[in-house]
């Protein structure tokens, strides 16, 4: 299913100064060659992340989505965080049955654990954080 929903997502980012940028997975394929990727069920939906193999040294690319299977809407943020943290580019709502999730292209790797993450609550913080899957470099 998740084969599935990668050729039916894509995603395209550019670098900033150092800081790599998010855009929702809707635009360039997502590469299947991989370090890892890890689901974890939240309750009413997985949060997933993918870590790209390396490429040009030790860039990756690094991809977070959320596949909302119950619930109400829910208005949230994605980012990736541990070893590097990224945030997505705004909030927005998802519904039961949506996936959307975010890609940060060339994301320079640093050793550690990644985890998916979801930012809810109010603005502008949207705390707390929710981890969901995790893979480790």
């Amino acid at each position: 299913m998740l084969s599935a929903i990668f050729l039916a997502l894509a995603a395209l980012t550019a670098v900033g100064a150092g800081q790599a940028v998010a855009q929702p997975i809707s635009e360039a394929p997502i590469s299947t060659a991989q370090i890892g990727e890890n689901c974890a069920n939240i309750g009413n939906g997985d949060v997933c992340i993918r870590i790209s193999d390396p490429y040009e040294g030790l860039n990756v690319d690094i991809t977070v989505w959320y596949d909302k299977h119950a619930g109400p809407p829910a208005t949230i943020r994605l980012r990736y965080g541990g070893a590097r943290v990224g945030y997505d580019e705004g909030a927005f709502t998802i519904s039961a049955g949506e996936v959307r999730g975010y890609i940060w292209r060339r994301v320079w790797l640093v050793n550690g654990c990644y985890h998916g993450q979801i930012m809810t609550g109010p603005p502008p913080n949207y705390t707390p954080i929710i981890n969901g899957g995790y893979v480790c470099v």
